[in-house]
């Protein structure tokens, strides 16, 4: 890892650090940097009430999706909100994708029960606030309102019940198991080391286990009141003309 003059240069695998310093520095140290870009001082105003969008077009399946504004990456609330996802709709690995989420209370509510034909997640890690996303296909003879119905009811249960200890524990394992496997390559490590600098830093990446190992039953409940609120989403339905 080498900063010549506010660039950044990500080295992973075997090899001898003062002869790969020696290769970095040669191939990048004469390089001037450009002007300092200033940092912006916009912020999204807060949400001030629940939207909602229907879209139609061709098909003959709903779709459902609630966007919740969230945190940035290097906000305190992100890591809890990365064990909430987990809890909710199974943990995935960062950036999205993941492994089956058949224990998630989301699948057992929505696809156990013939409502939907999957449900599934997004959190992102970004510089700037961004989105919380959750998603389902609804299945033939059901509608999207009861799919939004089914949804609420488990993120009003986050919100107003503590999760268990047990629970927790099982959502954080989960976390940690996505997050070795999404970054066990060097190639991975790499492009996680050097996306780790563009919205926050290096650090970011390597305390990332511990941070999501102090996530408490608390952290979780608090998330969920302040992020999963019906002012703060926009829902989605796509309607096939064709149903």
């Amino acid at each position: 890892y080498y900063t010549p003059r506010n660039a950044v240069v990500v080295a992973v695998g075997a090899f001898k650090t003062p002869d790969a310093l020696k290769k970095i520095k040669r191939a990048f140290g004469s390089i001037e940097p450009g002007p300092k870009l200033p940092k912006p001082t916009i912020v999204e105003p807060a949400q001030r009430g629940e939207r909602s969008v229907t879209v139609e077009g061709p098909g003959t399946t709903t779709y459902v999706e609630l966007a919740y504004h969230a945190p940035a990456a290097n906000d305190p609330d992100f890591h809890a909100l990365i064990t909430l996802d987990a809890i909710l709709a199974g943990a995935s690995s960062l950036g999205g994708g993941g492994t089956s989420n058949a224990s998630s209370r989301l699948y057992k509510a929505l696809v156990d029960t013939q409502l939907a034909a999957d449900v599934g997640s997004s959190i992102i890690p970004t510089v700037d606030p961004f989105l919380f996303g959750l998603s389902a296909t609804v299945r033939n003879g059901h509608t999207a309102a009861e799919v939004i119905a089914a949804l609420d009811a488990e993120i009003d249960r986050m919100t107003n019940e503590p999760v268990k200890a047990a629970e927790l524990h099982k959502a954080i394992k989960q976390a940690k198991a996505q997050f070795a496997f999404g970054s066990e390559s060097v190639t991975n490590q790499g492009f996680w080391y050097g996306w780790s600098e563009v919205f926050a830093d290096y650090t970011w990446f390597e305390n990332y286990l511990d941070r999501l190992a102090a996530v408490t039953i608390k952290d979780v409940q608090r998330v969920a009141q302040k992020y999963l609120r019906r002012a703060n989403r926009t829902a989605g339905t796509y309607m096939p003309r064709n149903a």
